[in-house]
Formats: structure tokens, sequence, C-alpha cells
């Protein structure tokens, strides 16, 4: 079970639903579709190209599943913390003037 305030999506508008972790607007997390057949978790999914690629492989999606749970409630501070920093500003509304 993930920590309150993230969940489970689409990682992308063409995959299937339950292959991201979001908190808020911020993607943590992914579930990838290997070509073997297998799966590879993609954690810290939001850090920049600068930052290492942290990659777990996973013997099944549910296994990856449970996997990235477990990883999102051990860090949930940090993510909590680094997606607050990323997250996009909400626009104010504008007065027009007549």
């Amino acid at each position: 079970m993930l920590p309150d305030g993230f969940k489970w999506t689409k990682r992308s508008q063409y995959d299937e639903e339950g292959t991201a972790v979001v908190l808020g607007d911020v993607q943590v997390a992914m579930l990838l579709e290997r070509v073997d057949g297998g799966w590879l978790a993609r954690l810290n999914a939001h850090w920049g190209m600068d930052r290492p690629l942290v990659t777990r492989r996973c013997q099944s999606k549910a296994t990856g599943t449970a996997g990235i749970e477990a990883w999102a409630r051990r860090h949930e501070a940090r993510l909590r913390a680094e997606a607050a920093a990323q997250a996009r500003p909400v626009p104010r509304g504008r007065k027009l003037t007549p």
C-alpha cells in the first residue's frame, strides 16, 4: 500500500494503468516491461539526467509493484520534499481590465 498522497497511474497516455507512481504532479517511480518479458522498476524517476539512474529487475509486475510500494514507504519524507521542490506552481487568476 502506498503512503497517503501517492498513487498509481499510467506512465504515459499509451501505457496500461499501474505503471507509474506519482505524488501530486511529480512522477517518482515507474515500472517498465522489458523486451524479454520481464519487468524493471525505475526509482527516483523525478531526478534529472545529472543524477544516477536507479533501476531494479523484477520477477513480475506484481513483485515490481510490491517493491516500489515498499520503497515509497521507506523514502516517503525525502520523496515528499523533492516532489514539493519540483511541483509546478499553480497559476493565479488575472483580472481582466475593460
